[in-house]
Order: C-alpha cells, then structure tokens, then sequence
C-alpha cells in the first residue's frame, strides 16, 4: 500500500513532469546548453527537490482556499537565489534533462528518496 506522503510526491511528479512543458512543439534533440550554464545533475537533483517542497506547500494552502500569487515569485526567487541559478537557466536545464526521460526518471528517483529522508529525519523516523 502507498503512503500518504509518497502518494503525494509521486502525484506531485506526474504533474511536474508533464506540466512543466512548452505548449510549443519543439525539436528537443537541437537544445544545446553550454558547458558552463550546465547545472549537474547533483545539483539539479536538489533544486527539483526543493521546487517540489515548495509546490507542496503552494498546494496545501490554495486547497484552504489562500491566495499564493505572491507568495509563488517569493519562493521562486529564493530558491533562485539558494542555488545562485536564474530562472531561465533553470528552464534550460530542466528541458534539457527532460530530452532523456530514462536519466531523468533516475533522477527523480533521488528527488523522492531525498525528500523521504527529508521527511524522516522531520519526523523522527529511521
């Protein structure tokens, strides 16, 4: 039986993973990102963990009806500004990563073991 909280970090990565595309269709196998504007994928693994984190919270407090239009750009910024990273790099990687679904599914495999032992450790658990 699946847990309330993997439930949701899985829901949350279905609808990462297919809402975070271009309406546009596009050539994927032409994106090239420079050398030096790659964020590895380490790296990358931890920024997605934190954007799931914070739209788990965005979530949570629009299901009690709060408003969190500015609340979202606060959150953003900062994790912008964590990861000393733009968002149009961000946007960058993330489609570029996204080109080989069999890799970024592995990643988003150490995005959920990260994030369950981020709730353990809140919580206490081993």
């Amino acid at each position: 039986m699946i847990s309330a909280s993997r439930f949701l970090i899985a829901a949350l990565f279905c609808a990462f993973l297919f809402g975070c595309g271009d309406k546009k269709v596009e050539d994927q196998t032409q994106l090239k990102i420079p050398a030096d504007s790659l964020i590895a994928e380490d790296k990358m693994v931890l920024i997605l963990a934190d954007v799931h984190v914070i739209e788990a919270d965005l979530l949570q407090e629009r299901s009690k009806g709060i408003d969190t239009k500015g609340k979202q750009g606060f959150y953003y910024q900062g994790l912008f500004k964590k990861f000393r990273i733009s968002n149009s790099r961000y946007e960058q990687n993330l489609s570029f990563y996204r080109q080989n679904p069999e890799n970024f599914s592995k990643m988003y495999e150490r995005v959920v073991t990260l994030l369950e032992d981020r709730q353990k450790s809140i919580t206490g658990q081993k």
